[in-house]
């Protein structure tokens, strides 16, 4: 159940006042083409970390940032606020989010381990980004509603952050987008693990929720990048209790699944061995066969050779189509390439990759954040997520595992919008 913006006392009708009291303050520069700027620290100190990329930022952007962007690892969770609190010192932004993450994403580097903290802002020429916080609650029947969510019109896009742990993101982004025609969310679920979830909207800090921005007129672009590979043959889902799957094309899902291992060649043997099991759900039934990017992928959390079910982190229903999946960094290196390649060049990126990504995947450090810089240019910073939002099937946004999701700032095209 969603409701609208309800006022209360979690700083939501706070932060939408702020937020319009400084864009009227703030003189728009009409004109003047959309500029982004990213700087990274690893200064132990948080608030001294942001706010050393913060000069770096309002170096690189000049007068104005009408959206600046911060992730401080877990490390640093406790001086969220006072970071935060640099950066808008510094910056002066029209709106600020930001959070906790596993992991920061700066100029050149994945920060996996160590301090870090990430800037990344952007001076917008049109459109006016509006911030929004989001949070669920218990209905008087007992049920789950979720406040908060921003009206949103086709052609938006949503940059969400969300904790994984008390918002139900997946069913919320489904359930918006359910058209196929509206808003695309792009982002991801962040937290430094338990008891250190911290999102921030304009300078309050929350410990739960969500956090977001919506990005109206301003060309911004979601793009997904997979990174497991289909194994054995697709199958259908043909009875389900929840998040278990107990048959599979009539037969119960455990011994379907042993019949797709004992196929396994040698090399997709050693990927299972490496990375484990995860299983793909179809996001859209149009076709036959399917390939790397039709999947969500989810993980197998138990298989019970008794009762022959296999539970997954997901709600699979009759009739749905699923393939299992291994993980693998020459499909991942392959895919994120070929989808970089339909979105650049780029004046500046946010990127959230996958805490099964980064060095344990590819065996090197930055592999996500330097193809990006590589294929579309500009400033790229973001977070190392515990999952992505992105565009899945006809362009509903869904929640992805074991991606790369990247909300882009697409260069103008010389020849005008038509490109004539």
């Amino acid at each position: 159940m969603l409701l609208p913006s309800l006022a209360g006392g979690d700083g939501h009708v706070t932060a939408d006042v702020r937020h319009r009291l400084a864009a009227e303050k703030r003189p728009r520069l009409e004109g003047c083409p959309l500029r982004t700027a990213a700087s990274l620290s690893r200064t132990p100190e948080g608030a001294l970390a942001a706010a050393e990329a913060a000069d770096a930022v309002g170096a690189d952007l000049g007068d104005a940032c009408d959206l600046a962007v911060v992730f401080v690892r877990p490390e640093q969770f406790a001086s969220l606020e006072a970071a935060a609190l640099a950066v808008e010192t510094r910056l002066e932004p029209g709106v600020l989010v930001g959070a906790v993450a596993a992991g920061v994403v700066g100029p050149g580097a994945e920060v996996e381990s160590g301090p870090g903290v990430v800037v990344w802002g952007a001076r917008l020429p049109s459109g006016t980004p509006q911030p929004f916080r989001s949070w669920s609650l218990r209905t008087p029947t007992g049920g789950m509603a979720v406040a908060g969510w921003p009206d949103t019109r086709p052609g938006d896009v949503v940059l969400l952050l969300a904790d994984p742990l008390s918002y139900p993101a997946a069913e919320v982004v489904l359930r918006t987008t359910a058209d196929g025609d509206g808003a695309v969310v792009v982002g991801g679920l962040v937290t430094g693990g338990a008891g250190r979830s911290r999102l921030v909207l304009d300078g309050t800090v929350h410990e739960d929720g969500a956090v977001g921005v919506v990005l109206r007129g301003v060309g911004a672009r979601a793009l997904v990048s997979q990174g497991c590979r289909p194994i054995g043959a697709p199958l259908t889902v043909t009875t389900v209790e929840r998040n278990r799957i107990l048959a599979l094309g009539g037969e119960p899902a455990a011994r379907r699944l042993e019949q797709v291992l004992h196929e396994l060649d040698d090399d997709e043997r050693r990927l299972l061995e490496r990375g484990g099991l995860q299983i793909g759900l179809v996001a859209e039934e149009v076709r036959d066969t399917y390939a790397v990017g039709d999947f969500l992928v989810r993980g197998v959390l138990a298989i019970d050779p008794e009762s022959g079910g296999i539970t997954v982190g997901d709600l699979p229903r009759v009739g749905q189509t699923v393939q299992f999946q291994v993980r693998d960094p020459s499909t991942a290196e392959e895919d994120l390439a070929s989808t970089l390649a339909h979105g650049g060049p780029a004046l500046g990126s946010l990127l959230f990759t996958c805490t099964g990504r980064g060095r344990s995947l590819f065996g090197v450090a930055d592999h996500d954040v330097r193809a990006v810089e590589l294929a579309l240019g500009g400033p790229v910073a973001g977070a190392v997520c515990a999952g992505q939002f992105g565009p899945a099937g006809r362009g509903r946004s869904s929640l992805h595992g074991y991606a790369a999701s990247v909300l882009t700032f697409p260069q103008p095209d010389p020849r005008g919008p038509s490109g004539a």
